[in-house]
């Protein structure tokens, strides 16, 4: 599986704690989501909400979830602080007087604070993956691929159309 596609499915995996965050709020819900014909349709992207009705989690596991991604956050957070930071400055050796093995160590520090991002995203995925049933597990799958499909059909128009292709 390929690093951009682990790094897709663990964004979609923490947007899923984001919604079990906003559904515990909603306490109004009954135990089980029904599934109908709208819960089984394919959730947009930024709509965690709409991904966990597809998903059908249970009150248990919406918490599960949200702990799981609470316990991560302060974590995440640093690591991008970190990640920001020293992209910042990569662009500002770059512009100023830094010398190539200057700008190559700090290039070697921002790959080796996003490895950091991805390997926790990808320990985060797999706690949550643990709360989730086999046949949950099926339809995530489903419905990121669906959304990945999406997603490169557009990249890829887009890409054509910014180099002028006409096909």
């Amino acid at each position: 599986m390929s690093l951009r596609r682990v790094s897709t499915i663990a964004v979609l995996i923490l947007s899923l704690g984001t919604a079990v965050a906003f559904a515990n709020s909603q306490a109004q819900q009954p135990q089980r989501v029904a599934q109908t014909q709208e819960n089984l349709q394919r959730p947009r992207r930024g709509d965690p909400a709409g991904l966990m009705q597809a998903l059908n989690l249970t009150q248990e596991q919406q918490q599960s979830l949200q702990r799981i991604r609470q316990q991560s956050k302060p974590q995440m957070d640093q690591r991008k602080q970190a990640l920001r930071q020293a992209h910042q400055e990569l662009r500002q050796m770059m512009q100023g007087t830094a010398s190539t093995d200057e700008i190559r160590a700090k290039h070697q520090q921002v790959q080796q604070l996003r490895q950091q991002m991805e390997n926790l995203r990808f320990e985060n995925m797999l706690a949550m993956r643990e709360v989730l049933t086999p046949e949950q597990r099926t339809k995530f799958a489903e419905l990121m691929q669906q959304r990945h499909k999406k997603s490169h059909n557009r990249g890829g128009r887009n890409r054509r159309e910014a180099i002028g292709s006409d096909s």
